[in-house]
């Protein structure tokens, strides 16, 4: 279900580089993602929150993907993930004059909303929105928390997804890790041996992970 326009990836990839939201580390002291993966290369999307013009820009190539992709009326709910989602979801169930809910990580009370802040009746048809995806493995346990709420999950949208660990899921994005590192690549803002460890990294991350002390496939 991953589809973008190549204009808005390209330009919400650019938007992103000159933000200064890319940050790279060596293969020595890589980043490590909360489910376990190295990676030579994080994208802190959230930043962006801070930076009107960009903002307005995203949310707007975002409500395009989404409405190409889906069509118009697809969903009656906004549910933006705990925490990073949720600037962005609001945003877009601002736009759209559509209710929000925020889907937190852990329950926090009774009943069938105990995970979520704000309310909805069983069965309306949602759209569940983050800031990005490393593996899509945190939003299975959002997706679930929507299901066990007997919500209708219509699809689940990220402005970035990596989309480099090989895994089978059902996401929509903006853009990928290789519209980033073709940004980064265009205003230069990686050269030498750092873009070609990331570029390593993108063409097999498991392997890389692997390598540099990270996992190498999820658990279970």
């Amino acid at each position: 279900m991953n589809q973008q326009p190549r204009d808005h990836a390209a330009k919400a990839a650019r938007l992103v580089v000159d933000s200064g939201a890319v940050y790279t580390r060596s293969s020595h002291d890589p980043f490590f993602f909360a489910s376990g993966w190295a990676s030579p290369i994080f994208i802190d999307i959230k930043r962006l929150v801070s930076v009107p013009q960009a903002r307005s820009a995203l949310i707007d190539m975002a409500l395009d993907t989404v409405g190409r992709a889906l069509g118009p009326n697809a969903f009656d709910l906004v549910a933006g993930c705990e925490l990073a989602g949720v600037p962005f979801a609001s945003l877009m169930a601002d736009r759209l004059r559509l209710p929000l809910v925020v889907v937190r990580k852990q329950g926090k009370g009774f009943g069938r909303l105990a995970q979520f802040e704000g309310t909805f009746a069983p069965g309306v048809r949602t759209l569940l929105v983050d800031d990005l995806s490393t593996d899509g493995f945190t939003k299975s346990n959002f997706a679930s928390a929507l299901e066990r709420a007997e919500a209708e999950l219509v699809a689940t949208f990220v402005l970035l997804d990596y989309g480099v660990f090989g895994l089978e899921r059902r996401l929509m994005s903006l853009m990928t890790l290789a519209d980033i590192l073709g940004a980064c690549e265009a205003s230069q803002t990686l050269s030498g041996r750092v873009l070609e460890d990331v570029k390593d990294f993108a063409t097999n991350a498991p392997a890389w992970s692997k390598r540099n002390g990270g996992i190498s496939a999820l658990p279970g």
